[in-house]
């Protein structure tokens, strides 16, 4: 039990460090025009992520003795994953099903954000616009990002942090709904609507790690949607608006 309540006592203690150092970075990087600056800062906080949401995750695994769990689904999970229903055998045809879903549901969403009249802005409180890429470098860069993204946070916050609670002896659904407010809270500099949405998102990945039995399908559809939000859907929006002009 001390172990574990370590580990989670340094996790928490990183993610609180994070939270506010990010909100300081972040409103920094709003001011930012210099592409070159802006692509130095998205690969700065690709290392960072994978640092703390990968790095540590591993070396906590370890010390418990747990580096199976990645490909293997902790038994402490079971309670939980008994009620759920089986989704998605990874498959390629339901992987071809999902990517295409997310295609499709990003380019009309950029064609209809086009299409309103007056400057097309996000709600101020929702607060990710300094992230889309202005030119195909960043978005490179961005692309990296979110797909780093994608793999570390599943590990950490899909698997890492609900093991630990439930080691603790926290019962799967409270590991798992702790573990979402955490995630929602890391997101902070997205504003408070973007803390509500990543806190939801943390709930549906949790739902898809808990009924697929394994990060595979959660970290695909945290790559799809970061992906459709901060590249296809703007790029699709941006096509439109220069063919109506």
């Amino acid at each position: 039990m001390l172990l574990p309540a370590l580990l989670l006592a340094v996790a928490l203690g990183a993610c609180a460090h994070f939270v506010r150092h990010d909100a300081r970075v972040f409103a920094r990087f709003k001011a930012i025009a210099d592409t070159r600056t802006r692509q130095r800062v998205f690969l700065r906080w690709t290392v960072k992520a994978l640092a703390y949401f990968l790095g540590m995750p591993l070396v906590g695994l370890a010390l418990l003795g747990r580096i199976d769990a990645l490909w293997t689904f902790p038994a402490e999970f079971a309670p939980a994953a008994a009620d759920m229903p089986e989704v998605g055998d990874m498959s390629a045809s339901f992987v071809g099903a999902l990517i295409g879903a997310v295609l499709a549901g990003g380019a009309i969403g950029g064609v209809l954000a086009a299409r309103r009249r007056g400057p097309a802005r996000p709600p101020k409180a929702l607060d990710i616009d300094a992230m889309i890429p202005h030119n195909p470098a960043e978005a490179l860069r961005v692309a990296l990002l979110g797909a780093n993204a994608a793999v570390t946070e599943e590990v950490c916050f899909r698997l890492y942090l609900p093991l630990l609670f439930a080691l603790l002896g926290a019962a799967p659904w409270i590991a798992f709904a702790a573990t979402a407010l955490i995630f929602g809270a890391m997101h902070r500099y997205q504003g408070w609507l973007g803390v509500v949405l990543t806190t939801l998102l943390g709930g549906m990945f949790a739902f898809a790690y808990l009924a697929s039995g394994g990060l595979a399908l959660p970290i695909l559809l945290h790559l799809l949607l970061n992906l459709n939000g901060l590249i296809l859907r703007p790029a699709a929006k941006a096509l439109a608006m220069r063919r109506a002009d």
